[in-house]
């Protein structure tokens, strides 16, 4: 008697999650048919470990679905009940490349790949997957691309925040528009883009700012917190002091994203020439390198791409269509060291003389003769570039 007792307490706790989780999928909650499932899965553990491993197994595959076309047929994206704008784009990442990061950057991301990837693991621990990241840095920094690239890396469809249609004027009406967009990307497997997330999340202590905002940002904190394990939350900011101090704390990954280093400059330039960047001279893409200290990578890639145009189209070198683009960047601020590297590789591998030089690096005719007549010692001998005309 004691034994079936002991047997109906022990299986009470299942029957009704089974039945709170029929009335979820019968409801169409996919929220709460996850937390359920999350919690048989806990249960389970001690008791039945395969039939607890089968639930994460489950869980984890309910977040991977490749086909972002196939998704947005299933799941129109919510409208402006006004305007009938959609509040959502859903771009192709079929095409979405690596993007050229610092490596302790990359890192960070590689390591939010594995654990997302490993959620069956984690879930089966009873430890939380990570759902979601900020990310921060000067525009042109890959942002926006890591979020192309990281929703291909994960399989899920990604969904892009439409500021300019959800934004509104009307008192209420941004609140409701947030709403419907959160409730979309909680719906079904996906990560969704914040991009410009200052606009949105705004420190609640800014007195320019209506109160709508703030009950806004009440809400992002909220659901940040509760943000279901399929989808994944992405914010991207230009501002980052703009945002609200509390918001930092709920994500679960924070990111600084960095203006790109002499090296992932030159391989963004390379990226950016596509097959024309085999024939051009390395010492050419250290030059250039340096003469664009302080550009993001988005402006780089850009003048790479009008360079090879440029070369391709109006039979122009690929070295002076290459440093014609670029030279605007150049601020002046190179360091001493670099300046004569610069003005060497410019010299051997165009035809500009020592003025257009001085022009294009931002220093004056005579400093950049003294750099290209200064004595090198180069395998124990001592050389010297020829002087060009001025």
């Amino acid at each position: 008697m004691a034994g079936e007792k002991q047997n109906k307490n022990r299986t009470d706790p299942i029957s009704k999650l089974l039945v709170d989780s029929l009335k979820a999928g019968l409801a169409r909650d996919t929220e709460r048919l996850e937390l359920i499932a999350l919690s048989a899965t806990r249960r389970l553990k001690p008791g039945s470990p395969n039939l607890a491993r089968e639930l994460a197994d489950m869980l984890a595959s309910f977040s991977v679905n490749a086909s972002s076309l196939r998704w947005a047929a299933e799941n129109p994206p919510p409208t402006d009940s006004d305007e009938g704008v959609s509040l959502l784009r859903i771009p192709s990442i079929d095409q979405a490349h690596p993007p050229l990061l610092d490596d302790g950057v990359a890192s960070q991301f590689h390591s939010f790949i594995n654990r997302r990837r490993s959620m069956a693991k984690l879930l089966q621990e009873g430890l939380n997957p990570p759902r979601t990241i900020l990310c921060q840095g000067p525009p042109g920094t890959g942002k926006t691309m890591t979020a192309n690239w990281l929703a291909r890396e994960l399989q899920i469809p990604l969904v892009v925040l439409d500021l300019a249609t959800s934004i509104s004027s009307y008192l209420g009406k941004t609140g409701a528009n947030l709403r419907k967009i959160l409730d979309y990307a909680r719906s079904s497997p996906c990560l969704l883009l914040l991009d410009e997330f200052d606009a949105i999340a705004k420190r609640r202590d800014d007195q320019s700012d209506v109160g709508e905002l703030k009950r806004i940002v009440n809400v992002l904190l909220k659901e940040l917190e509760d943000w279901p394990y399929h989808s994944v939350i992405y914010a991207a900011t230009n501002h980052q002091e703009m945002i609200d101090p509390a918001m930092e704390r709920r994500f679960d990954l924070v990111v600084q994203m960095p203006l790109p280093a002499p090296d992932q400059r030159a391989a963004i330039l390379k990226n950016s020439l596509g097959s024309f960047a085999e024939h051009a001279d390395e010492q050419l893409f250290e030059a250039c390198a340096a003469l664009t200290n302080g550009a993001n990578g988005s402006d780089i890639h850009r003048a790479g791409q009008s360079a090879a145009s440029k070369h391709l189209l109006e039979n122009v070198p690929l070295a002076i269509a290459l440093l014609e683009e670029l030279g605007y960047m150049a601020n002046g601020e190179m360091e001493k060291s670099e300046v004569g590297d610069v003005a060497r590789a410019l010299r051997s591998g165009t035809d500009f003389t020592v003025r257009e030089i001085a022009d294009l690096i931002g220093k004056s005719p005579t400093s950049v003769q003294y750099h290209l007549t200064k004595k090198e010692k180069d395998g124990g001998k001592k050389t010297k570039t020829t002087p060009g005309k001025r």
